[in-house]
């Protein structure tokens, strides 16, 4: 298995300690890589971290990452090659399949489709496929593991489809990576990245509405309406999947102001609350935090242009974005594409190309240079 060095990937030195410097400002123990599609850079920048940083890292995912041809487009994709004296958890049967020897230290009693999750100490000679445990509850385990095990801060390997990764109940941080993959063109990398950022720092409700929801918040209904004057009225049902149309009707048969959901909202409750719903209804829907929307960013788009508001009990703490020009047939230029990210977001969040050596920090623009020679096969 040819590791992301041998690919040619050099990480610009400069730039990674950059974006470690906010990640390592951030106080975070465990932080979520996520990648908003395939080959959108997400393991070249935890390879980065894992090189060019100090201290000692723990490394894990949500599921499986870290295969070596992307499933999707056939192409190679990087490994992950930890240094010597890393903390790797994963599981026994990727580590079968890399041929991989892991100093053992642990073992968890996580089953998962590939054996128990293991934790050990990486030799630092070859790379490795990391797949990890398959609930967030046993994440968080795995993390608070591989902290009481030595890991200075723990990398959690994740994507947009297993977002569950960022959850504030397993990381303290998110970093976002996306590249040209994202969408068929720029206009729709740019809208899909910006609706990606959007959801993932919703706002948190503020004292008043934490006080009024504090009783129900921690319950087991599946959802609250309120009432203009604060009465609560939990609806009679199991879950909220599959329920947007009956929702929508006791917030209109209520007269509700606020709803809090206590599950997650999929794209098919969304689509269902949205239609039925009467047009010019004010109402806050509050979720427990953004990792609970099983939808894609354009279908929370939807849901926030009728007028509703939509906030969140926890609040992700975003620390960085990542940008990846790579894409099939013909890579962006990097500065172009970096500039038009960086137009797009603003000054939200700083950006970073690792590799080709690009850095926005807001309100202060890092020296920009490309890396001799740039890769766009990350």
């Amino acid at each position: 298995m040819s590791s992301a060095r041998d690919a040619g990937v050099r990480p610009d030195a400069a730039t990674v300690a950059a974006l470690y410097d906010i990640i390592g400002g951030s106080g975070c123990r465990s932080l979520a890589v996520v990648g908003l599609v395939k080959n959108a850079g997400k393991t070249t920048v935890v390879n980065a971290l894992l090189d060019n940083c100090p201290g000692r890292f723990g490394l894990t995912s949500l599921g499986l990452d870290g295969e070596r041809t992307d499933h999707l487009t056939g192409l190679a994709k990087p490994s992950i090659t930890p240094p010597a004296g890393t903390l790797v958890a994963t599981t026994q049967g990727s580590l079968a399949r890399s041929r991989y020897t892991l100093q053992t230290l642990e073992e968890l009693p996580f089953r998962t489709p590939l054996g128990r999750v293991v934790i050990g100490r990486a030799a630092g000679d070859s790379a490795v496929e990391v797949s990890g445990p398959t609930t967030l509850a046993e994440l968080r385990v795995t993390v608070d593991r591989l902290l009481a095990l030595g890991a200075d801060q723990v990398l959690v390997d994740g994507a947009i489809n297993r977002i569950g990764s960022a959850s504030p109940r397993v990381s303290d941080g998110v970093v976002l990576a996306t590249g040209g993959m994202v969408g068929d063109g720029l206009d729709e990398v740019l809208e899909t990245t910006v609706g990606a950022l959007d959801l993932l720092t919703l706002p948190a409700i503020g004292p008043e509405t934490r006080a009024l929801l504090r009783e129900h918040a921690a319950g087991s209904a599946r959802a609250v309406a309120f009432t203009a004057g604060g009465a609560a009225h939990p609806l009679e049902l199991t879950t909220v999947v599959g329920e947007g149309v009956t929702v929508a009707r006791q917030i209109e048969r209520l007269g509700a102001t606020t709803l809090l959901v206590g599950g997650a909202l999929t794209q098919e409750f969304v689509d269902d609350f949205t239609r039925v719903l009467p047009p010019r209804t004010e109402l806050r829907v509050i979720v427990r935090d953004a990792t609970v929307l099983v939808a894609p960013p354009a279908t929370v788009h939807r849901f926030l242009r009728r007028g509703l508001r939509l906030e969140v009990l926890t609040p992700l703490r975003v620390l960085a974005l990542t940008v990846n020009p790579f894409r099939v047939p013909q890579p962006y230029p990097p500065r172009t594409f970096f500039a038009a990210l960086a137009d797009a977001v603003g000054e939200r969040t700083p950006l970073f190309d690792v590799v080709n050596g690009l850095a926005r920090l807001p309100e202060k623009t890092a020296p920009a240079r490309p890396a001799s020679p740039p890769d766009e096969s990350r």
